[in-house]
Order: structure tokens, then C-alpha cells, then sequence
């Protein structure tokens, strides 16, 4: 925790750094170095004091008025998503301008003029797509429905359906009103079983309570089964586990449960998160010990919040593996390739959607895009999604 304090405080600095050089860009041309030096740190000062203000704050977010989550918060972070990728992206800008003028005398323009045009238009457009994204894409979650066919499926579970939700992040960008939309959601789509994939709370301890009550609620006649995910070790597991105690959820920590009402014929897997190596495929402790729990002669469903484990999935010849973590990188550019280009890719082998084994197609893994947000409330053509499968027979 202290090298990933370390870099989320560094990046934090550099936006702070790029705020900083925008708004000295954007002030008039008539005031002087000096003036447009201080007020752009006065404004840069007061901008980034929002987060430290609710910070030091016992209260949560759903404890205060709605507005303060999507009249502060949101655009607070949309603000800051913007200035880093507006500030990157000027920096493209200029270099590629200064080494056309350098060959060709005819991109000479006034360097001022240029940054400041450059910048009202990357930041207008960043903002005006992340503000669409928070508000709009990020707003209401969608089901996913697919049907799994699988030869020999025994008769009594054919037609079972499953429901999976993952990566709900209760926090700053998810309210406890939206888990409670959710959760009716999910039970009125009346599953056979209902998974959970990691990531209830996004680090705030606070959210434990009110998260896991609402998760209390979700009804299953073979279960409500769940993973622990790695923001729920930021979170503390410990105070997790002990509010998992308290509800009906099994939670399954690198073990396995049989369905209620499939014992025999339904093998539940659960492996525990790993915690490091948050932004790759990371690697997975005791591995002789989880593939074990593996059952002959019977359907066998894993979950795990990290999408690597498929790796081995595809080894021990798991039916279904479900997974989240990656969120669909809530950034997709659709038209490219088969899923289109995931910001997730940057990171992971698997970032969303339906994947096979190449050997036995039949082993298969569902990665969810999630529910929740990190970093900034915002998604562009990656809808957060309830996912609901049904396993029929090949």
C-alpha cells in the first residue's frame, strides 16, 4: 500500500502541476507573468481543496444532500480526468507544432495564441465527453443476457439462471440508493443464483454497513455466493468479513460450496484475491490447492474477481469462470477489433465480455464490466451491466 500511496500521490501532484499551467494559459493576455503565476496557484489551490474538505469529514456522501454528489463531486472529477488528459495531449500538441515550424517557416504563429486555442479545445472537448459519460453512459446499468450451451448438461440444470454483479465500488461515485436500484434489479429478474464478484466498497470503511445491508436483500433459491476483490483488502477485510458475517452471502475465500438444492451436480469455487499486482493479470497464490477444489463429474462455476485465473481455468478445464476487476476499462473506441479498443487492454489479457478456451471451447469465462467507477465517475460505450446467464444444453 505504501508504493501504490506513493504513485497515486505523484500522479495526484501532476495533475495538480498541469491545472496549474492551463489556467495561466487561459488568463488574458494583459496581465503580467507574475499576476497570471498567482492567480492560477490561488485557483489551482481552491479547486483541489474540495476533496480534502469531504475527506475530513466523518460523514459519507449519502448522508448529506444529493447535489453534493453530482453537483461537486462529479464535475469535481470530471475536472481533474480532463485537465490530465487535456494536459498530456497539449503537450503532444505543441511538440508536434514546434517540430513542424522547426522544418517549415510557415507554422510560425504567436506560441501564446496557439497554447491557449489548443487548450480551450482540449479541455472543452474532454469535459464535454466525460460530463456525457458521468451523466449519461454511467447512469443506469443494462443486462447482459446470454445462453451457455454445454453438452451433457444434467437435466436439472439446464435452464438454470445465474446472475452476476461485481465491482460496485459503494463510495464517492456510487450511492447507496443506485446498490438498492440494483439489487431490485438483479432479484426481479428472479435467478436461480446470484454471484458476486468483488469490490462492494471502494476504500472508505464507512460504506461497509449500508453496502452489505442492501446486498442482504438479494434472494436466490440455490444462493447468493461471493469473492472478496482487491478494494475490499483496501477497504480492510477484516471489517468485510466480519459484515459479510452478518448477511446471507456465503463468501468463499479459495474454497467451494455446493448450490443449495444442486449438491452433487453444482460445484461453486471461490478464490481469493491476490491484492498485488492490481493493474495486471497478477499472479495467484497456492495454485495446486485451488485447482483441487475442482469437482469430477460435476458442473464446476469459479469465481474470481481477477480475469489472469482463466489462465489456469483453461488448465483445470473449469465449465464457467466469472470475473470483473477491469471494469471494461469504462473506456471503450468501438470498430476496433471484436470488442473494440478497451483502456483495459493497456494492463490486461482479458478486459470484457464472453472468452474460450482455444482448446476445449467449452471451458469459457465471463469478464463483467462492473457496476461502479474508480478514478472518475465516467464511462464512453462500456454501460455498467447486471449480467444474467442461462446454461442450456448443447
Amino acid at each position: 500500500m505504501t508504493v501504490f500511496f506513493a504513485i497515486v500521490l505523484s500522479l495526484f501532484l501532476l495533475v495538480v502541476v498541469l491545472q496549474f499551467i492551463l489556467f495561466r494559459i487561459f488568463l488574458p493576455h494583459g496581465i503580467s507573468g507574475v499576476k497570471r503565476s498567482v492567480i492560477s496557484f490561488l485557483f489551482t489551490v481552491c479547486i483541489n481543496t474540495i476533496p480534502f474538505l469531504y475527506m475530513s469529514t466523518e460523514r459519507i456522501l449519502d448522508q448529506l444532500p444529493w447535489w453534493h454528489r453530482k453537483v461537486i463531486v462529479f464535475p469535481y472529477a470530471i475536472f481533474v480526468v480532463a485537465t490530465a488528459f487535456s494536459g498530456v495531449l497539449l503537450l503532444i500538441v505543441w511538440s508536434a507544432r514546434s517540430i513542424l515550424q522547426y522544418r517549415s517557416p510557415r507554422f510560425e504563429k504567436n506560441k501564446r495564441d496557439f497554447l491557449g486555442n489548443a487548450a480551450k479545445i482540449l479541455v472543452g472537448t474532454s469535459a464535454g465527453l466525460l460530463a456525457y459519460g458521468s451523466y449519461c453512459e454511467n447512469s443506469a446499468a443494462e443486462i447482459s443476457r446470454l445462453t451457455l450451451p454445454y453438452k451433457g448438461l444434467h437435466p436439472d440444470l439446464t435452464g438454470l439462471r445465474i446472475v452476476q454483479l461485481t465491482d460496485i465500488h459503494a463510495g464517492a461515485f456510487m450511492s447507496f440508493e443506485t446498490i438498492a436500484k440494483i439489487v431490485s434489479t438483479a432479484n426481479a429478474l428472479k435467478p436461480d443464483l446470484i454471484l458476486l464478484t468483488g469490490d462492494y466498497v471502494n476504500n472508505n470503511p464507512a460504506y461497509i454497513h449500508g453496502c452489505l445491508g442492501l446486498l442482504d436483500d438479494l434472494k436466490a433459491p440455490a444462493g447468493v455466493f461471493g469473492v472478496y476483490g482487491n478494494h475490499d483488502y483496501y477497504t480492510g477485510i477484516n471489517a468485510m468479513r466480519a459484515g459479510f458475517s452478518k448477511t446471507q452471502v456465503s463468501m468463499l475465500c479459495d474454497s467451494r460450496c455446493g448450490a443449495k438444492g444442486l449438491e452433487g451436480l453444482l460445484n461453486v469455487i471461490g478464490v481469493d484475491d491476490p491484492v498485488r499486482g492490481w493493474a495486471t493479470d497478477a499472479q495467484f497464490q497456492d495454485v495446486a490447492r485451488i485447482s483441487g477444489l475442482a469437482a469430477k463429474n460435476q458442473f464446476n462455476l469459479l469465481l474470481s474477481h481477477r480475469p489472469g485465473i482463466f489462465n489456469l481455468c483453461k488448465q483445470w478445464e473449469i465449465d464457467l469462470t466469472l470475473a470483473g476487476h477491469t471494469h471494461g476499462g469504462q473506456v471503450i473506441l468501438p470498430g476496433v477489433g471484436e470488442r473494440g479498443f478497451s483502456l483495459a487492454s493497456l494492463f490486461f489479457t482479458y478486459t470484457h465480455g464472453l472468452y474460450a478456451s482455444d482448446e476445449n471451447p467449452a471451458v469459457r469465462m465471463y469478464l463483467s464490466r462492473g457496476l461502479g467507477t474508480i478514478i472518475a465517475p465516467v464511462r464512453l460505450f462500456c454501460k455498467p451491466e447486471i449480467v444474467e446467464i442461462t446454461l442450456n444444453i448443447a
